[in-house]
């Protein structure tokens, strides 16, 4: 076996060197660090307070286009149900779903608006039958 020769020149060891904290870089260090949270600091509230208003905008947004639908509904409804009230619609529903028939024109009773005040003329009172 071949030995190598040691070369005495080269007394040093390839380990990490260990440095002191300079304590006042680290101190410079941390006060811009400081500094710089501070100056964003503002900017940081700012920017939360916009994203709160745009979130309220668009939710406002929304409300606004529900409302718009909901009145589009309500109007076409409105439509719907004034056609099912209609007389017509009425009478035609009667005749296909209850079977009901149109009276004839001899028992059809027609009152004036002027009779319409007067007192029903009044009948005979029957009498009661109470069980004691």
């Amino acid at each position: 076996m071949a030995r190598f020769a040691i070369d005495s020149v080269r007394r040093w060891r390839n380990i990490p060197v260990h440095r002191e904290v300079d304590s006042r870089k680290a101190r410079w260090v941390w006060k811009v660090v400081l500094g710089v949270a501070i100056a964003v600091a503002p900017l940081a509230v700012y920017l939360l307070q916009i994203m709160s208003y745009v979130q309220t905008e668009y939710a406002t947004e929304d409300l606004r286009a529900q409302e718009a639908r909901l009145q589009e509904q309500e109007q076409r409804l409105s439509i719907r149900r004034a056609g099912l009230e209609a007389l017509p619609a009425v009478e035609a529903r009667a005749g296909e779903q209850l079977g009901l028939l149109r009276p004839p024109a001899s028992h059809v009773v027609v009152v004036a608006p002027g009779n319409l005040a007067r007192p029903a003329p009044s009948r005979a009172a029957a009498p009661s039958t109470t069980a004691r």
